[in-house]
């Protein structure tokens, strides 16, 4: 009995372990990409609409097919790396502007609901043209902000991640060590109006208005009218009878009847 063993050539196995290395590669790079899609934006830099204080982004979103349904729930997630401050410094005239660095930002999540359905034939397409706003309101500032787009269902990133400047005007901040306020000038004329207002208080034109002075007694010489007589007090105590002015003259006519009386009696 004949047996037949199969050889292959060394150079055969390299070429065929080779090949699926690369097929592996092409599979783990390509299909993740092609998979998540990607986004064009009609421009990164985006001015700011005065009116109500916002910016308006504009984007095309390209998927690797067609959804399932014409209306896609996506996820903005915008990041800020730094911010354009207008600020008043001391030796300059106006504000100043310069761009701050910034790190560790919180994230701002904008929830949006994309539609993918052709209007005119009435199917869902693999790609769409999509635009929204964002505000102040929303915690917004003139920057630079860094945006990742995301699928609403299955959390997975579409596209790459996108840096926007978003211009605009900031609110002002003071960073002057030394801040003068109002004008000399006018300081002085009002601390004059309150020094005359305060002795034309203190002196009163209307002889009415001046306080009431209390009078001295009649009969008595001024100062020391302001003081009552003080009653004499008699050793011993008890009340002191003073008589009246009548009493005298009956006590006179008393007196000569008694004593003509007494000399009657005598003679």
């Amino acid at each position: 009995m004949k047996t037949f063993v199969y050889r292959l050539d060394p150079t055969a196995w390299f070429r065929a372990l080779l090949a699926l290395c690369a097929a592996l590669v092409v599979v783990t790079t390509v299909s993740p990409a092609a998979a998540a899609g990607r986004v064009v934006w009609k421009s990164t830099t985006v001015k700011e609409r005065t009116s109500n204080e916002s910016w308006r982004l504009e984007m095309e979103i390209h998927l690797s097919r067609a959804p399932d349904i014409a209306h896609k729930s996506m996820k903005f997630e915008f990041t800020q790396t730094a911010e354009f401050e207008r600020s008043l410094v001391d030796g300059q005239e106006g504000p100043q502007t310069r761009t701050v660095p910034l790190t560790n930002q919180q994230s701002i999540i904008e929830s949006q609901t994309v539609g993918f359905m052709d209007p005119g034939s009435g199917q869902t397409q693999a790609r769409t043209r999509f635009s929204f706003k964002v505000t102040r309101a929303h915690g917004y500032k003139a920057g630079t902000w860094k945006v990742k787009i995301k699928d609403g269902d299955t959390d997975q990133q579409i596209g790459s991640e996108t840096t926007l400047r978003l211009e605009g005007e900031n609110p002002v901040v003071d960073r002057r060590s030394i801040v003068f306020h109002g004008n000399k000038k006018k300081d002085e004329e009002k601390k004059e109006e309150s020094d005359s207002g305060s002795a034309e208080e203190s002196t009163p034109s209307d002889p009415a208005d001046a306080p009431p002075t209390e009078e001295p007694y009649e009969g008595e010489p001024e100062g020391e009218g302001q003081v009552p007589p003080s009653i004499e007090e008699k050793p011993g105590g008890g009340c002191h009878y003073a008589p009246r002015p009548t009493e005298p003259l009956w006590f006179l006519l008393g007196l000569g009847v008694g004593a003509s009386l007494l000399l009657r009696r005598r003679s």
